[in-house]
């Protein structure tokens, strides 16, 4: 591993792969001319990982997303690999203004998470990894290699793409697990027995996180296989006013009662996630949207954000702590699933719905529409 940093310390690029798709990564403040150049000829489109805090402060957002990336250019008539190796760097360093930005344009800008691949397992994650490591700003511009015939290569082409031209390689996988054995992100602070008025008694357990205060309702010997697991999003709304615009509340009820009947499982509440982590005023704020037609996605999206925020790297972390080994996962978000069979875990899925009502039922078919949430509705 100590070899690869030293190679993108260089200047170098990295391969960054999973089984059906590889990555050209470089950091992004020292990405030139030249770098932009074998991006274009070997790959598709030109991305860049930019932390929330950088797109938010810089007014990205305001240009909106497209699913999840923001596509910009620097505004000129003719732009060459100069120009954009230069406009990105200024993105790096903050030093650019909005006149400055033409939107749509070839440059996907792509909001990662601060704590990098533990806390998302994602490829802009990994190659904000890769140049922080190597002792740059955790921003990486990154690029799906293509075959010949126009494909995204997978594992097999980027091995001999790497051996072509000499550049180093790693998954996904091999950098989380190397992260897991060098950091930990989660503290376990304290545990409190805790009596519940419907759901019998649990283990309180109180960690921190860089995302904030975590509490973890754990009942009975979790450390094994086949534990029944709910990683619930906090939902003011939803889980204390009883809220029927959507179904959070009935879901962490029914997780509980769940968990109750088996004497068995772990419902982590990840606190700071209220609006799928846009917060709770902007979630007022997408209510009266959504109240003017648009959906719970497109909302957020017209508010500057991406259609999720969220991320389960610290969840995951939080059942390593518990010696959970497996899990059926309590969900109907396929995000969810990914992200922790990423980390190691098998997982299994256990449906968690509930009854539609006339008021969600909209915000239920947009999430399973657009979202990809495993939801049997009637149309």
């Amino acid at each position: 591993m100590e070899n690869l940093i030293q190679k993108v310390r260089e200047g170098k690029f990295t391969i960054v792969y999973e089984e059906d798709r590889s990555f050209l990564s470089i950091p992004a403040e020292i990405v030139d001319s030249d770098s932009i150049n074998f991006i274009m000829k070997n790959c598709d489109e030109i991305r860049l990982s930019l932390p929330w805090h950088r797109i938010s402060s810089l007014g990205l957002n305001k240009f909106f997303f497209s699913g999840n990336v923001i596509p910009i250019d620097p505004k000129k008539e003719k732009i060459s690999a100069e120009d954009r190796a230069n406009f990105i760097k200024k993105l790096v360093f903050g030093d650019l203004t909005q006149e400055e930005i033409k939107f749509p344009g070839r440059i996907f800008v792509e909001e990662t998470k601060e704590i990098g691949i533990l806390e998302r397992p994602g490829i802009a994650e990994a190659c904000s990894d890769l140049a922080r490591l190597a002792g740059f700003k955790a921003c990486a511009v990154y690029a799906p290699i293509l075959t010949p015939e126009g494909e995204v290569a997978g594992k097999d082409y980027a091995e001999n793409f790497s051996k072509l031209h000499s550049i180093p390689l790693i998954s996904i996988k091999e950098l989380i697990e190397f992260r897991l054995k060098n950091e930990k992100i989660v503290e376990r602070v304290v545990e409190a027995t805790l009596p519940t008025k419907f759901y019998g008694t649990f283990r309180a357990i109180g960690y921190k996180s860089p995302i904030g205060e975590i509490i973890a309702l754990v009942r009975g010997n979790v450390a094994g296989d086949d534990v029944l697991v709910r990683i619930h999003s906090e939902c003011l709304t939803g889980d204390v006013l009883h809220s029927l615009r959507c179904d959070c509340g009935e879901q962490l009820e029914s997780a509980l009662k769940m968990i109750d009947r088996e004497n068995r499982g772990v419902l982590i509440y990840m606190r700071g996630q209220e609006g799928r982590g846009i917060g709770l005023i902007n979630k007022l704020l997408a209510y009266k949207l959504q109240e003017n037609g648009i959906d719970t996605v497109d909302a957020n999206i017209k508010l500057g954000f991406p259609p999720d925020l969220r991320s389960y790297g610290v969840s995951a972390q939080i059942l390593m702590d518990l010696g959970v080994k497996s899990v059926r996962l309590l969900t109907n978000n396929p995000l969810k699933i990914e992200e922790l069979a990423k980390y190691g875990f098998n997982v299994k899925r256990e449906a968690i719905e509930v009854e539609p009502t006339e008021v969600n039922l909209n915000y239920l078919k947009a999430k399973r529409d657009k979202m990809g949430h495993f939801l049997c509705i009637n149309d």
